[in-house]
């Protein structure tokens, strides 16, 4: 049973004020706490373990949280064990309230991760003093976490990890190191977009850095910089899979990248925005100078040496949807990616041609190599074939199969990009999902009846995995809400009630799937 105070009469809130939690078998405790607090607070009161941790996890979360030790029941310890495994209650304070008070049960409360003691009697001006104290530090401790995320986006997410890990320090200090160096930009930006309006170069090259970023993200590379509209990218600091792992990872990740934009260049097209990109990308291997240069008031993790440089003249050098290496980095990759030879290039600062490899075809991943949600092992590219990615008979026979341009309960944009825009891959996805998913709400119920609850769980889950990446709108949500009552031990009605409404919006995209696709024969197979 939870109470929730309301406060007195006639006074006006401007703002939702700090929600306190009182957690206590006694009622009497309960009332004096709440009316000690309700001035200043909004508080809710429970009279059991349960229905407090009831509280805490369901509706608008509490500030803080005053619970009893010595309850019918669960007993606060086993409320806060529970509080401390729910990520969603785990930084709440909690006051451990108790006529305990020998030093032995103080620190025992203390290491499950109790933020402070009160000891009854309850000393009315400690506990108000000991509440408005918690609830600054909580405060803070959000303001820095929110400044902290704000301040990590200025940073590479290696480099901030490393910094809030300890493993390495804000100091003017740098090392010789094995590193693949990425460089790309778009083919003449100023150009291009010296007639479009401010707001399309901001909102298309905000649009294309975003992207590029997740990629590199995806891919574990530490993105150096934008300058203008170049990105330079590194593989091997501060992390490192090896020097042929990097390389590997770092052209694999370039592949991705020029897939991407022309994912984008369709997306804008489809806003009405006819402007295009075009991007040219180089790519070296090589001992460079990594670390923070700079001076005590403002430094920046980079790199610097000829290494940065020679990558950048290939950048320069390679052709627009084109992927130059170096020797160096067609060494390390040779065996895993396709490229063939093109003529020297002769670049600024550097007096001998430069031997390069315009990348072709991206072999079958190694294992342990990671690579970008989607991206086929098999697709040949280069700058002739970059917005046709080509694996054999499947995907050509499908290339041209005729996606409806709608389907009920289903966002076709989404689900294709998520299929790296290949319309006959896509569709084999949603007639495998037509095949293969109508009888899930029976197997959850079977489950279900069964006892099985880990079963009918994994079961959700994996349905809505499935059914975000085919781009479905309703079915994620209810698996989702479905996986997570069970994991919670919802009653079995409250589970119907919600198989019943995943079994309806799936019911309902199953049929939309049955008229909408075109036939089987339309469709890839064995991709």
């Amino acid at each position: 049973m939870t109470e929730s105070v309301k406060p007195p009469a006639g006074e006006a809130l401007s703002a939702r004020r700090a929600r306190i939690l009182v957690v206590d078998d006694t009622e009497d405790i309960r009332y004096f706490l709440a009316t000690l607090l309700q001035d200043k607070y909004e508080v809710i009161a429970a009279a059991s373990g349960e229905a407090g941790l009831q509280a805490a996890t369901s509706g608008v979360r509490p500030e803080i949280i005053l619970l009893d030790v010595m309850m019918p029941g669960m007993d606060g310890y086993e409320v806060m064990r529970e509080l401390a495994r729910d990520p969603r209650t785990a930084d709440i304070p909690v006051i451990f309230l108790t006529a305990l008070s020998s030093v032995e049960e103080e620190q025992y409360g203390l290491d499950l991760g109790a933020t402070d003691y009160i000891t009854k009697p309850i000393s009315p001006p400690i506990l108000l003093a000991r509440v408005r104290l918690h609830l600054e530090r909580s405060a803070n401790a959000k303001r820095l976490k929110t400044l902290s995320e704000q301040l990590s986006r200025y940073l590479a997410p290696q480099v901030y990890q490393s910094l809030f890990d300890g493993s390495r320090q804000a100091e003017i200090e740098t090392q010789r190191k094995w590193l693949t160096v990425f460089f790309s930009d778009i083919k003449n930006f100023t150009e291009s977009t010296g007639k479009w309006q401010p707001e399309e170069v901001t909102f298309l090259l905000n649009s294309y850095f975003e992207e590029m970023s997740q990629i590199a993200a995806d891919y574990g590379a530490t993105l150096d910089k934008f300058i203008g509209d170049a990105i330079v990218i590194f593989f091997g600091d501060p992390h490192t899979l090896g020097r042929q792992q990097d390389a590997m990872q770092c052209v694999r990740m370039a592949v991705a990248m020029l897939v991407r934009l022309d994912e984008l260049q369709v997306r804008w097209k489809t806003m009405g925005i006819d402007k295009a990109f075009e991007i040219r990308i180089g790519i070296h291997s090589g001992f460079c100078d990594v670390g923070n240069f700079g001076s005590k008031l403002r430094m920046d993790y980079t790199i610097i040496g000829r290494e940065v440089n020679l990558a950048a003249r290939l950048e320069q050098a390679a052709e627009p949807g084109q992927i130059l290496i170096s020797s160096e980095t067609h060494a390390l990759v040779q065996t895993e990616i396709q490229a063939h030879a093109r003529s020297p290039v002769l670049a600024k600062g550097f007096s001998e041609a430069i031997p390069v490899y315009a990348v072709l075809k991206p072999a079958p991943l190694s294992e342990g190599i990671a690579a970008a949600p989607g991206l086929p092992a098999q697709a040949e590219l280069s700058h002739a074939s970059a917005k046709t990615p080509r694996a054999g008979p499947p995907l050509a026979d499908a290339a041209d199969a005729a996606l409806p341009e709608s389907i009920a309960g289903l966002d076709l944009g989404i689900g294709l990009t998520r299929a790296m825009g290949m319309k006959g891959f896509y569709l084999s996805m949603l007639r495998r999902y037509l095949d293969g998913r109508r009888d899930t709400p029976r197997q959850i119920r079977e489950a279900l009846d069964a006892g099985d609850l880990k079963n009918a769980e994994l079961l959700s889950h994996s349905l809505r995995g499935v059914s975000a990446q085919i781009g479905a709108i309703r079915v994620p949500a209810d698996a989702a809400a479905l996986e997570q009552a069970i994991n919670e031990g919802l009653p079995r009605q409250s589970l119907d009630d919600l198989l019943r409404k995943l079994e309806s919006s799936l019911g309902e995209l199953i049929a939309a799937l049955q008229s909408g696709l075109p036939p089987a024969e339309q469709v890839a197979t064995g991709l």
